[in-house]
């Protein structure tokens, strides 16, 4: 049994996606350091909307700017 739970471990590592960093945070739109979960499809991001709304009320925070 645990054979088995070792080789199902070592198939998630595999899986693994790559490290890739939100877009925002590497334009410099922001400070929040963060990885991106959608592959860059920003419309499905709740992240990218809550910037978009903040900049739409001027309300950029500090750390962002």
């Amino acid at each position: 049994m645990r054979s088995k739970i070792i080789r199902i471990q070592d198939m998630r590592v595999k899986v693994q996606m790559p490290y890739r960093s939100c877009r925002h945070f590497i334009n410099g739109r922001t400070m929040i350091p963060k990885i991106c979960i959608y592959n860059y499809e920003c419309s499905r991001c709740a992240f990218d909307q809550w910037l978009d709304e903040l900049e739409a009320r001027q309300e950029i925070p500090a750390v962002a700017a």
